[in-house]
């Protein structure tokens, strides 16, 4: 239970007191929001927002966030060591199927490692489009017309294996032959930082809200393995980029840095960038001023009851 702090210098928040409960079922935190013995439902799925919409006194508030989920490929091993081979399978990889098939809808198709709202993000930076006859005449020009065989490794979240097994399928448009490999947590992280992958799904979250958390332990060639680089991306002008971007504190300056940084992480393709989520929260009608971060958390300082 939080209570309220009537001494806080800058004045004292609305409610005198807000309960958190920790409900794991969704169906029954839902439950609790129709009855009133919930104010605020946090999650709910994307299964059941057409129910809280379709309910009087509930709304569904939809935030997105500044976190990345992402397909990653280990860029010291063969055949992901060539840039063309990775730009390929970012070509062939359709994330709207995902995100529609896989989380209903909801998210947003990602561009690069940054979510729009992340400090540094680049609206007019180009993806790789999902096009499979590029993505064929990429692997041809590799020297892989006949395609390959790789493994990709997901640990035990269902979304991700979902997510491996669609990409299973849309691979094998292009010749390239999926394994996929399912590892317990603690293994995963520790042979993923050790670089014993060849492809591995994982996300990311920019929870400072500056491109300088969501790039620099990302492709830094100083964070080799568990610092967060796990695709073992390294060139030189990237590398410079970052530091660069890091040292400065003019804005604008930044914003270039990053913006030319993004522009080497497309073409680079150290992983195919999937989606950035959003969040979900069944609120109902009685609440006012409740606004969601989007790092996720509950900004309840001016929240309100109208009871």
């Amino acid at each position: 239970m939080l209570t309220q702090n009537e001494d806080y210098w800058d004045g004292a928040p609305a409610l005198n007191s807000i309960t958190f409960r920790v409900v794991p079922e969704g169906s029954t935190r839902l439950a609790d929001l129709e009855t009133g013995a919930v104010h605020v439902s946090d999650p709910i799925s994307p299964s059941d927002m057409s129910r809280v919409e379709g309910t009087n006194g509930m709304r569904v508030n939809q935030q997105p966030s500044v976190s990345l989920s992402y397909i990653g490929f280990n860029a010291e091993k063969e055949p992901f060591d060539n840039k063309l081979v990775r730009q390929a399978l970012s070509k062939a990889i359709d994330k709207d199927t995902i995100i529609e098939g896989i989380y209903q809808g909801i998210g947003v198709p990602a561009i690069g490692p940054l979510a729009p709202d992340v400090f540094g993000y680049d609206e007019d930076v180009s993806g790789l489009e999902h096009n499979v006859e590029e993505a064929k005449e990429l692997l041809a020009e590799a020297g892989y017309e006949d395609g390959f065989s790789t493994t990709l490794w997901t640990n035990d979240n269902q979304d991700r294996i979902d997510i491996a097994t669609n990409v299973q399928a849309q691979l094998e448009e292009i010749g390239v032959d999926v394994e996929i490999e399912i590892v317990e947590w603690g293994a995963y992280l520790e042979n993923t930082a050790a670089g014993e992958h060849d492809m591995f799904i994982l996300g990311w979250s920019t929870v400072t809200g500056d491109a300088d958390y969501g790039m620099y332990p990302l492709f830094h060639s100083a964070n080799y393995g568990t610092a967060g680089n796990r695709t073992f991306l390294s060139t030189d002008e990237l590398d410079g980029l970052l530091e660069d971007a890091r040292r400065s504190s003019d804005q604008d300056e930044r914003q270039d840095l990053y913006s030319q940084a993004q522009e080497i992480l497309v073409d680079e393709a150290p992983m195919s960038y999937i989606h950035h989520s959003e969040f979900l929260l069944g609120v109902s009608e009685d609440v006012e001023g409740l606004w969601q971060h989007p790092t996720g958390i509950l900004m309840l300082r001016d929240v309100t009851l109208n009871q």
